[in-house]
């Protein structure tokens, strides 16, 4: 029998869909379009929101109020960037919101802290970990700008262009977040470059 408006879906054809074509047809009402937008993003959201908050917990409630934004949101998305670049930039203005009703003192994000010393290490909390483990506590004190920046260049392999729509911000400012951010980490990281002689644990732990 020839399939009719009426027919259920294919799953396959939904998982087929860009992100785009599939936000067209949410933004029209097609439920089952944004549930598939929702499988494929929510766990790139969450990985994104729990290294801009401490608490997990937070971090899927504003994921969470981030998708029922973007459901809210849908019919006048006006497709002048990707869904998913659109998405971030709704769960940034959480971030930001989430930090101001906390009352949380913004850190100034033209300055890091002091790199200059002799033998610079990661925090040592990190000291009896993994390379995976100084990477998260160092983000962590990180300004919060520079590490959106770095966590949505390095890890989520936007363009300067478009982390620049999701903050809101220059992308010569992008620019300069990241080259920031690289410094420092290269240089708290330090300690665990291949290259350099170690029997298992950092220098200096």
């Amino acid at each position: 029998m020839p399939a009719t408006d009426e027919s259920p879906r294919s799953p396959l054809a939904v998982a087929d869909l860009s992100d785009e074509e599939l936000a067209a047809a949410a933004g029209v009402g097609d439920t089952e379009a944004f549930t598939e937008l929702v499988t494929r993003l929510l766990p790139v959201l969450l990985r994104y929101l729990r290294r801009m908050v401490n608490d997990p917990q937070v971090a899927e409630d504003l994921a969470q109020d981030t998708l029922l934004d973007a459901w809210r949101g849908l019919p006048d998305f006006a497709f002048r960037s990707t869904f998913k670049t659109w998405m971030f930039s709704i769960a940034h203005r959480k971030t930001v919101d989430h930090r101001r009703k906390k009352r949380d003192i913004p850190t100034d994000d033209t300055r890091f802290v002091d790199l200059a010393a002799a033998e610079p290490l990661p925090s040592d909390e990190a000291l009896r970990h993994t390379l995976v483990d100084a990477l998260g506590v160092e983000l962590r004190s990180m300004p919060q700008t520079s590490r959106a920046v770095w966590w949505l260049r390095e890890v989520e392999g936007m363009s300067l262009s478009e982390i620049a729509r999701v903050l809101n911000i220059s992308t010569g400012s992008v620019r300069g977040h990241l080259q920031r951010s690289r410094k420092y980490l290269a240089t708290r990281l330090e300690p665990w470059r291949p290259d350099r002689t170690h029997t298992g644990t950092p220098e200096g732990a």
